[in-house]
């Protein structure tokens, strides 16, 4: 869970965990004392607080079925797939 986001800092006493949903927040907040116990004795600031933000899954890419499909998704990532295709008169079907 930890290391599924970086957690970053928030000016200079606040750590901000992302988390993707409430269930890893209550996970979180029952390792809460000892984190904070660890983050203060290793940053030497004994003013350190935890804060939870939740942030969005970024959606998987559609699975490409068809042949117009797959030749869509490789064109973007090759260009150069569209001059092949048009320097030899390819058509998909």
């Amino acid at each position: 869970m930890l290391t599924a986001h970086t957690p970053r800092l928030k000016g200079k006493q606040v750590v901000v965990f992302p988390l993707q949903n409430e269930t890893q927040e209550v996970e979180l907040m029952r390792e809460k004392g000892p984190l904070l116990n660890f983050l203060r004795r290793e940053l030497k600031n004994a003013g350190v607080q935890l804060e939870v933000e939740y942030v969005r899954e970024e959606q998987e890419p559609s699975k490409a079925y068809t042949a117009a499909d797959k030749y869509k998704l490789l064109a973007e990532k090759n260009p150069v797939l569209n001059k092949l295709k048009d320097a030899l008169n390819l058509d998909l079907e």
